[in-house]
């Protein structure tokens, strides 16, 4: 595949394998700099440096003449250890068949693909090296289409990002693989299942509360969160329940409380937001179902609320109110 300036850019949204299981998990800069990860990723494209689209450095490459490019690289002054790390590092580039899984860090994403290994090695005049084609193109989901963004990933992975070179193995790669595959390790499976079970729990509980003590826990979760309140709790007004500012901002909400609620209903407070002094309004539940369009208007629902009251670690005060 002979890459030029000007060239279009080619789709590389494709359907992932179902699972994938590699013999070997390299890294890969894209560029010096990573300069040209954006082409690669667009086109699909691997890419390696070293010189190597020198016709006389190519056809040693092609031949596998290795020994011979490790002497390039020393008859030009490069010291016997860097040479032979160049050596290796072009030899696992071409020598691949396709069962290496490459990862490369692109901004704050991790992509990942397979070299096509029936297409042949290239060069390129216009931004140097050599390049291969990525069977189905990059990909920065798991094969569960989850995102492999850096703040979901170890930093003993990440930190390959900030790596000098231009490839090498990846000590990480059972860990890889599994993440790639949207595998989690058991601990990790099992926190996920206390979690969920817990998120249900505190559903449950918040259903028990009297509308006073519920009122009293949405006020919690507001103030532990950053908002002040600078009304009293319960209904001073008509439509309001809980008056807060955010110091940070000074921005003016209200929250309507309400323990079981409908569309209807909520429509009608809405409706007095017009004229007031707040720039927006929560409205909180845990039974019921409500919707609006208004965008001065967040909901927060059961679901919603017990991540934030889990959030803000007001678990036990539930348990112990409910009691």
């Amino acid at each position: 595949m002979r890459l030029t300036q000007g060239t279009r850019d080619y789709k590389y949204y494709i359907a992932m394998p179902a699972a994938i299981s590699p013999t070997y998990v390299r890294y890969i800069k894209l560029g010096a700099g990573g300069h040209l990860e954006k082409v690669c990723v667009e086109r699909g494209v691997i890419r390696i440096g070293f010189d190597t689209e020198r016709p006389e450095r190519f056809r040693l490459c092609q031949a596998r003449q290795w020994d011979d490019l490790f002497e390039s690289f020393k008859l030009e002054g490069t010291v016997k250890g860097v040479a032979k790390n160049f050596t290796n590092q072009v030899r696992r580039f071409f020598e691949d068949e396709g069962s290496t899984l490459w990862v490369t860090f692109v901004g704050e994403r991790l992509y990942w693909g397979f070299v096509d290994g029936s297409s042949q090695p290239t060069t390129s005049p216009d931004f140097g090296g050599v390049f291969r084609t990525i069977r189905d193109g990059w990909s920065c989901v798991d094969t569960h289409d989850e995102p492999l963004t850096k703040d979901r990933l170890s930093g003993a992975l990440t930190m390959l990002s900030a790596f000098r070179g231009t490839s090498c193995d990846v000590k990480e790669s059972d860990y890889v693989i599994r993440r790639v595959n949207g595998q989690k390790i058991p601990a990790v499976e099992r926190a996920l299942i206390a979690s969920k079970q817990m998120k249900e729990s505190t559903i449950d509980l918040m259903h028990h509360l009297g509308w006073q003590d519920f009122e009293l826990l949405v006020d919690l979760v507001f103030t532990t969160s950053g908002w002040r309140r600078v009304g009293i709790v319960g209904k001073t007004t008509k439509t309001l329940d809980l008056d807060l500012v955010l110091p940070s901002t000074g921005d003016r909400a209200f929250v309507q409380v309400k323990s079981k609620t409908t569309s209807e209903e909520l429509d009608e407070y809405v409706a007095k937001i017009e004229g007031g002094p707040y720039d927006r309004m929560f409205y909180v539940f845990h039974s019921g179902e409500a919707e609006t369009n208004d965008s001065r208007v967040t909901l927060i629902g059961p679901d919603k609320l017990a991540d934030l009251v889990m959030d803000a670690g007001l678990v036990g005060w539930l348990v112990r109110k409910v009691s």
